[in-house]
């Protein structure tokens, strides 16, 4: 939490900023969750159209899936190794206990696979990225979890 607020209390200096307000919070657990971003990363209008699609399909996934955790937020700002970002909130009884159902973890892999149906739908099946495959290889983790 501290490494938090103090990410948060740096993006307001930067921002020149008297104090930090939600927005710094909001952008620093980006920063610490998902990595930096990826300014110098020029993303084409393609790009950008095919990674909204993804995430778009990873959180229509979610909201369709029964007791999965609700969307909290998307981006298809580039961060870490991420092309963009598909965000869900848990709930507290789930965080708390650290225990996963298996149909929460069956609903975990649809999620996961949503980006890629999404792709395949819009774009053709010749044309799914490699962003879909680090989809793969989490439902691969998650599998091995159950």
């Amino acid at each position: 939490m501290s490494n938090l607020l103090n990410e948060a209390a740096i993006l307001a200096a930067r921002r020149n900023l008297t104090e930090v307000s939600m927005d710094e919070v909001n952008d620093a657990i980006d920063r610490v969750l998902a990595g930096p971003e990826k300014k110098d990363r020029v993303m084409s209008e393609k790009r950008k159209t095919l990674v909204a699609y993804h995430e778009a399909g990873h959180a229509l996934v979610g909201a369709l899936m029964p007791d999965y955790d609700p969307v909290q937020k998307i981006s298809i700002i580039p961060r870490g190794r991420a092309g963009g970002l598909t965000w869900f909130t848990p709930s507290e009884d789930r965080m708390d206990s650290g225990l996963y159902s298996r149909s929460y973890l069956q609903n975990q892999m649809a999620v996961a696979l949503g980006g890629r149906i999404a792709e395949e739908i819009v774009f053709g099946e010749e044309e799914v990225t490699t962003g879909a495959s680090n989809d793969l290889q989490q439902v691969a983790r998650v599998a091995r979890q159950w």
